[in-house]
């Protein structure tokens, strides 16, 4: 009896961790179905390329791969794609049809439409992505539901998101392949973030600076997803947060920005916070309060904080680049639960700039208290 498996996504674009799935599965299943969307019921917003292009990417990239078949089913539907009707299409009595679901999709897996069809006709077949561990409550309670298999391989971590940081950042081949990245430069896509980045040169950002920032906006991006935060507007809250880094009051003046009040109460290292607001409102234009208010305060915390500030201020100090002691372990907790890491860098913050005698900002004291408080609640 033939093995066969769905692979469904939105594919905008293909990327290398896309491939490292097919690839994996081709080896499992029989035949790979890649099924692009049409629109994804989980999708907001318009794609960058078309049904046409998606197809024509997944075709080439997946050449090499004798049994993987691209369907445009969901395309020609021209409808909302939902992933009982195309398992319709592709079941036959008597076989076992899988359904290739990324751990970060167990959760809501009860929400799909349908659910009978699904529960009938295919088995889920888990795979766990790099930051999203499956879940064992999530589990139980899907099993009630389904039929679900665990893949013995981990994907690989990539996203539409984390490409158009790094086409920002001239870094787009770590996300997808040459031919891809060949076809994005041709069409000028997924570069909604250069208007920040290409200013940087005028910001004085050094190579170590943009580094941070680009390790901290792929940290961010988990964490947004993780918690249902809109993306944009944490990308965009990362990209400027450092913007104000190496600007004195003189440079600020030519942009027509004063040292403020607040900005003269902080600490040396925590300035910029305050003024990068202003820059990135006066000179990018930003207007989305939550944006400008996760930028002025990603050093220092506050009180009630948004789960937007919360993610800013945890990936600044957690990004893949920082190396200290304990690092390991709250960069663990922030990914694990976001209110007890950030209270863990809060506390370590405090700690750290207590035991070698550098000034901690009050607004930091005060933003642990009051989260300590609420998380005792």
């Amino acid at each position: 009896m033939m093995k066969r498996v769905i692979y469904g996504g939105s594919f905008d674009p293909f990327t290398r961790a896309h491939f490292s799935v097919i690839k994996e599965l081709s080896k499992r299943f029989d035949e790979v179905i890649v099924v692009p969307a049409f629109i994804s019921p989980f999708k907001v917003g318009k794609m960058d390329l078309s049904g046409a292009e998606r197809v024509a990417l997944i075709v080439h990239e997946t050449a090499p791969l004798k049994n993987v078949i691209v369907s445009d089913c969901e395309l020609r539907s021209k409808e909302t794609s939902y992933s009982y009707l195309t398992v319709e299409k592709y079941y036959r009595d008597g076989e076992k049809l899988y359904f290739a679901l990324g751990s970060d999709g167990l959760k809501t897996l009860n929400k799909w439409r349908n659910p009978q069809v699904l529960a009938k006709k295919c088995t889920f077949y888990l795979i766990e992505r790099p930051y999203y561990a499956i879940d064992e409550k999530d589990l139980e309670k899907q099993r009630e539901i389904y039929d679900i298999e665990i893949a013995d391989f981990i994907g690989e971590q990539g996203s539409s998101s984390l490409l158009k940081v790094a086409v920002a950042f001239n870094r787009a081949g770590e996300i997808v392949s040459e031919y891809a990245m060949q076809f994005i430069k041709k069409r000028n896509l997924y570069s909604q973030y250069c208007y920040i980045t290409n200013h940087y040169d005028e910001f004085m950002l050094t190579p170590n600076r943009r580094e941070h920032i680009y390790r901290t906006a792929k940290c961010a991006i988990i964490l947004a997803s993780k918690a249902g935060v809109d993306t944009e507007k944490t990308v965009k809250a990362v990209l400027l947060h450092d913007i104000a880094k190496y600007l004195d009051e003189k440079d600020l003046a030519r942009y027509g920005i004063e040292m403020n009040e607040v900005a003269k109460s902080l600490p040396d290292s925590c300035v910029h916070q305050e003024t990068g607001a202003q820059v990135a409102q006066i000179v990018f234009g930003e207007k989305d309060e939550e944006v400008l208010d996760a930028i002025r305060t990603h050093t220092t915390g506050c009180e009630n904080m948004s789960t937007l500030q919360k993610i800013v201020y945890c990936a600044d100090y957690i990004e893949d680049g920082r190396d200290f002691d304990g690092v390991v372990q709250i960069r663990q907790s922030v990914y694990d639960d976001l209110n007890e890491g950030t209270l863990k860098v809060m506390e370590n913050t405090i700690k750290y700039l207590t035991s070698t005698g550098k000034e901690c900002s009050g607004e930091t004291i005060k933003a642990y208290e009051y989260l300590k408080k609420e998380l005792n609640k």
